[in-house]
């Protein structure tokens, strides 16, 4: 079934609307005709050039633009140009479905272009949002590390320097207990007595420091 309806007079001031001259019982006139009756306005024209080329000018689009409704979308424009162009063809400049093809393939070449340019614009898009996320869960990571750093700060000076400094490198910096040993030049099993004797003690203020806020907001 075809959707394209063309408004069958463009400029009603000087040109008024002709009756239809061509029909599927009339014998059928070359595309010569059928193209000049298009520039005199006359839509049962246009109607019968795109029943006789519709499928040619179809499959020429489809080399270009690989899906089916994107093809149709490009056919719906050239004809839609057609109708408001006719005026620029002239029988120099070829024979009416020679032109038509070379409009079908120059909108085939624009559409592709535009898609291609849609997904350029969504994919930096895509990019960008997934950067603002980084950025956002690198914010979130520092503001815990910085939270964290504060609140062992304010305790660490109650620990022996040896377990102050095991913590330090393991929980502010990142290091594994064999990196700890191996920074400080201390036997692994050394490191993780000091780290156990002094998170022993940090939990102990902890839980002291708790104690005293209940106290405070009771």
């Amino acid at each position: 079934m075809n959707t394209f309806a063309p408004t069958p007079a463009r400029n009603n001031a000087t040109q008024p609307p002709l009756a239809p001259s061509f029909s599927p019982e009339s014998p059928q006139p070359p595309d010569e005709e059928l193209m000049a009756a298009i520039q005199r306005y006359d839509a049962s024209a246009l109607e019968t050039l795109i029943q006789r080329h519709r499928r040619m000018l179809k499959s020429a689009i489809q080399r270009t633009v690989s899906d089916d409704a994107g093809a149709d979308d490009v056919l719906q424009e050239c004809f839609l140009s057609l109708w408001r162009h006719a005026h620029h063809y002239s029988p120099a400049k070829g024979r009416p479905l020679a032109w038509l093809m070379t409009l079908c393939k120059r909108r085939a070449i624009d559409h592709v272009r535009r898609s291609m340019a849609y997904c350029r614009a969504v994919g930096r898009m895509e990019v960008e949002i997934q950067h603002a996320e980084s950025c956002s869960l690198d914010r979130a990571d520092e503001c815990v590390q910085a939270d964290l750093g504060r609140v062992l700060g304010e305790h660490l000076t109650l620990l022996p320097v040896a377990q102050k400094k095991v913590i330090e490198l393991a929980f502010l910096q990142g290091m594994s207990q064999r990196e700890v040993a191996h920074t400080m030049q201390t036997p692994l099993g050394t490191v993780k007595t000091r780290m156990e004797l002094g998170l022993k003690r940090l939990r102990q203020a902890f839980r002291t420091r708790n104690a005293i806020h209940s106290l405070q907001a009771a």
